[in-house]
């Protein structure tokens, strides 16, 4: 399907133009998937909005967590962004919700989705670890006959490449690594390396979502307009090795 976040995402003058410009959910999923990445989580944000587009309930990945908010996972590989907000949902109340997330959902929350009130849901980052996890119609001939959850992203701009790319700080291992450098993310992962390596990292936990969408602007640019080539590096980073 044409993805809705595809119309009007063209590249943005600015980062404040494209902040500014977000509505609520957008703006609150990322927020969380910050908060995320600043408590050494893997940065994944999501919040579930009603049909006035007002947002019922945000949270984020916990998997580093010690505690956390009640009603909430934390500390487990369960511990999901959109888990954590789905669970915070009533038991039984109409599949009306929308839920945006800042990357493409993974097997356990697609299925979370499928479960839970949602009618459609919203993504900005691309996972080409888990394309596909979505499609529950060819698992069974009750889920084939089901009406499916409504599927808008990834987002082709440079808010789509933010949501893939903080998500890649946390260390997912030798094997996972390869698999995405394989589809397309050698780039993405060649300037996390830099970015570390220039001492970059220290420095973002420091600023607000916004201020680390700005700072990494044209890295995100390069990224939106081809996404497998290897971004630009960031003023006063070295290549790492350098």
């Amino acid at each position: 399907m044409t993805s809705r976040s595809a119309e009007g995402a063209a590249p943005q003058a600015s980062a404040e133009a494209l902040w500014s410009g977000l509505d609520e959910a957008w703006q609150a999923a990322f927020r969380q998937a910050w908060e995320a990445f600043c408590s050494g989580n893997i940065a994944v944000g999501a919040c579930a909005t009603d049909a006035a587009g007002t947002v019922v309930h945000a949270s984020r990945n916990r998997v580093a967590d010690r505690d956390g908010p009640r009603g909430e996972i934390f500390g487990s590989a369960l511990a999901h962004a959109e888990v954590n907000v789905l669970a915070r949902l009533r038991f039984g109340q109409a599949r009306e919700l929308v839920l945006t997330t800042t990357l493409e959902p993974c097997l356990q929350c697609s299925a979370a989705i499928r479960l839970g009130p949602v009618s459609a849901v919203r993504f900005a980052g691309a996972d080409p670890l888990w394309a596909g996890c979505h499609d529950f119609g060819r698992l069974s001939p009750r889920e084939a006959a089901r009406p499916p959850v409504e599927r808008d992203g990834p987002r082709p701009d440079e808010l789509g490449a933010f949501g893939t790319l903080i998500a890649r700080f946390w260390h997912h291992g030798a094997r996972t690594e390869a698999f995405l450098r394989s589809h397309g993310e050698s780039g993405i992962l060649a300037l996390i390396e830099r970015l570390r390596a220039g001492g970059i990292t220290s420095k973002l936990v420091e600023m607000e979502v916004d201020q680390a969408l700005a700072f990494l602007w044209p890295e995100l640019r390069a990224m939106a307009r081809a996404p497998d080539a290897s971004p630009p590096t960031v003023a006063g980073i070295q290549p790492a090795g350098g």
